[in-house]
């Protein structure tokens, strides 16, 4: 295993725990150091993936994805003759392999906002944030640097909505994983789907 593996592994078991502290006793029912010590970290160690006991219960690494966005900026990370919305998908894709996000992790997350539903509200507040730090690296990718275009914007809301339509469905309860279609594989039909149904193109029959 990698460092960058071990990095991620480490990174994932603090949230795991953080999460699992958090449905049997509340936010406030546990400390850093008791969750340091279920996973065999020190205090240092945790502040140096997160930035507070609610960053690691919400997954919120400390940056954790600045280099790949930075590097899908530059024109890397996913191949560089997709159009601006393939390559945001593309890129989803990519950190969601990263994070390595499973059904489970979103059932346990149910759980803790249910349990904590303050934690919302900062769950949305930080994806916005994420939505606008990919919405900047679009726009240099792309070369629309007029802070005024609102393409960016466009083609980033996009693939969120996607993004939403497809994780409703695949981590719902009764979406069997057996059966049914990678995350990625539906993601990708979504896309499709939303493509055929914008097209300005018509097909007619006689």
């Amino acid at each position: 295993m990698s460092t960058t593996e071990r990095t991620r592994a480490l990174r994932r078991r603090m949230i795991v725990e953080a999460r699992r502290a958090t449905v049997e006793h509340g936010l406030h029912g546990f400390t850093i150091e008791q969750l340091c010590e279920t996973v065999g970290v020190s205090r240092r160690t945790f502040f140096n993936h997160f930035g507070s006991k609610d960053d690691a219960v919400l997954g919120i690494e400390l940056n954790a994805d600045v280099e790949a966005i930075d590097a899908y900026a530059a024109g890397g990370i996913v191949p560089a003759g997709l159009d601006p919305l393939d390559s945001i998908v593309a890129l989803a894709i990519d950190q969601f392999h990263r994070v390595g996000i499973a059904r489970a992790d979103e059932a346990l997350v149910r759980r803790v906002f249910e349990r904590e539903p303050a934690l919302v509200a900062r769950f949305l507040s930080a994806t916005d944030v994420q939505l606008a730090r990919v919405t900047v690296a679009l726009g240099r990718r792309f070369g629309w640097d007029d802070p005024a275009d609102r393409r960016p914007r466009l083609v980033t809301e996009t693939a969120a909505a996607l993004l939403k339509v497809t994780a409703t469905e695949y981590f719902d309860d009764a979406f069997d994983e057996a059966t049914g279609p990678t995350f990625d594989a539906l993601l990708t039909e979504n896309l499709r789907l939303l493509r055929a149904v914008t097209t300005t193109e018509r097909e007619h029959t006689t």
